[in-house]
């Protein structure tokens, strides 16, 4: 089976596309798979070192550029689709699977133009526009949200979930800590924004401090501050005197998750289905700019479950942060329930769904 996997431009769509590649892998080893990308992407830098076959497109965002980037983009992607349809050819692929992101569209389109079977995956609770419009000609979709099934044809659809890197598991916490470099016995906070960080979060979180010097000696954190802030943070807390492991990104992210007793993060479709798998709860702070505002959605779905505690960026202060932390200090109780909750909304299985998917369209054919 050759199988062609499109899409990425972030780690939050990258992550479940190795987890589909790895469940294809283990049921068919001998299937052949090409990644196609954004030759700019995340993934065209992840994706070789990891070994995996990957070509990129020279394609670009829409969204969020100035007029002129827009309709440059818009331009190129007719030149951009026939790239993708040469690299189907070239690469003979059976099926195709677009996981998101601006990379997956002209592959997708292209796949269906060469009537290639395709499956698409939706990682959010309200779809972009370009997944709501391949949903129309796709052979089947896949959703990791309830709420999102309603935008795709009702016999196409199905609800997989957000399939999760199988490195990211249940761990212990203690020895997560010790090779850390923290104390084993410390309520331990892990915060992160994202591949590239979040400046709204990193700034409240060091207002938080000086609000929490009653707890020192209690509490010590996991910070992932994304390049630019990591120096600033990094002496904040040093100064604050809270111990804590301050790092751009944390390369395992497992060991960062099993260290935590509480995790504050964006509200992105993989963290949110990573926070279900390990029973983690959060704080989330969704990103405002998030096309649709999906962010605020896939947030308010663990809300209502009772997993998570949310507040918008433009109130994610010190003083907010402080209190969030105060208060899953002082109520484990309160904290396991909604670790609890959490487990609820995982899907262990989303990754072989949508290799069933895949399987069925390709059959199809």
């Amino acid at each position: 089976m050759r199988v062609v996997i499109t899409g990425g431009g972030t780690g939050g769509h990258l992550f479940p596309a190795l987890a589909v590649h790895g469940a294809l892998i283990r049921r068919r080893p001998e299937a052949e798979v090409l990644f196609v990308g954004a030759s700019e992407g995340v993934e065209a830098t992840i994706l070789p070192r990891l070994g995996h076959a990957f070509r990129g497109l020279p394609v670009h965002q829409v969204k969020g550029r100035r007029w002129r980037g827009q309709m440059a983009a818009l331009l190129a992607l007719p030149a951009v689709v026939r790239q993708a349809s040469g690299l189907l050819r070239e690469f003979g692929a059976q099926a195709v699977l677009g996981v998101g992101g601006y990379a997956s569209f002209p592959t997708v389109l292209a796949a269906r133009l060469r009537r290639i079977p395709t499956v698409i995956h939706e990682q959010n609770a309200y779809p972009g526009l370009a997944n709501r419009w391949l949903g129309r000609i796709a052979s089947a979709v896949a959703v990791s949200f309830e709420a999102a099934a309603g935008f795709f044809p009702a016999g196409r659809v199905s609800v997989a979930g957000n399939p999760v890197r199988p490195e990211i598991r249940p761990g212990d916490a203690g020895e997560a800590r010790r090779r850390l470099a923290l104390s084993p016995g410390s309520f331990t906070v892990l915060i992160f924004g994202g591949s590239q960080g979040a400046h709204r979060v990193n700034a409240a979180a060091i207002d938080a401090l000086p609000r929490l010097a009653a707890s020192r000696g209690r509490i010590q954190f996991l910070h992932a501050t994304g390049e630019r802030e990591v120096s600033e943070v990094r002496q904040a807390y040093e100064q604050h005197g809270f111990p804590a492991r301050v790092e751009p990104f944390f390369q395992d992210m497992a060991t960062a998750y099993a260290a935590a007793d509480f995790v504050i993060a964006r509200a992105g479709a993989s963290t949110i289905f990573e926070l279900a798998a390990l029973g983690k709860p959060a704080l989330l702070v969704p990103y405002p700019y998030a096309a649709n505002d999906h962010q605020r959605l896939n947030a308010e779905a663990m809300v209502k479950a009772g997993a998570a505690w949310t507040v918008p960026d433009q109130y994610c202060d010190g003083q907010r942060i402080a209190a969030t932390v105060e208060a899953a200090l002082e109520k484990p109780d309160v904290l396991r329930r909604m670790g609890e909750q959490a487990r609820g909304l995982a899907r262990p299985d989303a990754a072989d769904r949508i290799v069933d998917l895949l399987e069925r369209v390709a059959k199809e054919t």
